[in-house]
């Protein structure tokens, strides 16, 4: 029977502990160099650029970047705020533009925007005749060149009534603030009963002589005060969900 060694006997030299370490360590090392190597291969790099533009975009402290801005100039502390959104009313006046340029007296109308809304001036008088709040002959082509725009937005719309200074001489309008106003609902009666575009978007205001555009009493100054102001706001109208009570 062979003899057992002893538990204290040494089975190998000391020298190849030391040899094994420097293997593993030399191992590690060619397979670090390996690995870097790999990181460092054009295709790696530039997936790497592309994460960093990325995560650039999102939490960027540039105030031209990215999805919050984190930084207020002027402030005192990190502030979230989101992201502005692209108007659309660049977009809106384009389009106004481009339909109110065939119809008559397409000449006399002005479209501008103005503290984020769309303001389209018409003047009383292409409407209405004088002292009335019926539409004349003609004046419904002009507004209805505008439903392919305003029918097709979810935007609200304000149509505000203007007239002279000049008092109402009729009995039907004791004042020119119910003369204006008058004419303004006849804007949006028009657009609600005859062109069936959703009432809820729309509101109708009368000022009378209050928001003139001349402060001068001329007959040209006193015309172009009486007039109606098709607004699209730049707010949209938030459609409330059905619901029911529970019981």
């Amino acid at each position: 029977m062979a003899k057992r060694k002893k538990a204290d006997e040494i089975s190998a030299p000391l020298w190849c502990l030391s040899y094994g370490d420097l293997v593993t360590n030399m191992l590690c090392f060619f397979v670090m160099l390996f690995a870097f190597s790999t990181l460092d291969s054009p295709k790696k790099r530039q997936e790497s650029e592309s994460r960093d533009e990325l995560y650039h975009a999102v939490f960027s402290i540039n105030v031209s970047q990215g999805a919050n801005q984190w930084l207020t100039p002027g402030g005192k502390g990190i502030v979230l705020t989101p992201a502005t959104r692209k108007s659309e009313i660049p977009l809106i006046v384009k389009n106004v533009k481009s339909k109110l340029a065939r119809v008559p007296l397409a000449d006399r109308l002005r479209v501008m925007a103005e503290d984020q809304m769309v303001k389209i001036q018409i003047p009383a008088n292409v409407l209405f005749e004088s002292g009335s709040a019926a539409m004349k002959k003609g004046a419904e082509e002009i507004l209805t060149a505008l439903v392919p725009v305003i029918g097709t937005i979810e935007n609200y719309v304000r149509v505000d009534g203007h007239t002279d200074d000049l008092p109402a001489r009729n009995t039907v309008y004791p004042s020119n603030w119910e003369l204006s106003t008058a004419r303004a609902c006849s804007v949006v009666r028009f657009f609600v009963d005859e062109m069936n575009l959703d009432p809820g978007r729309f509101s109708a205001q009368g000022y009378a002589d209050n928001r003139p555009k001349e402060l001068d009493t001329t007959p040209e100054a006193r015309e172009a005060n009486r007039r109606v102001e098709i607004i699209i706001l730049n707010t949209k109208r938030k459609v409330v969900k059905d619901f029911s009570w529970e019981q």
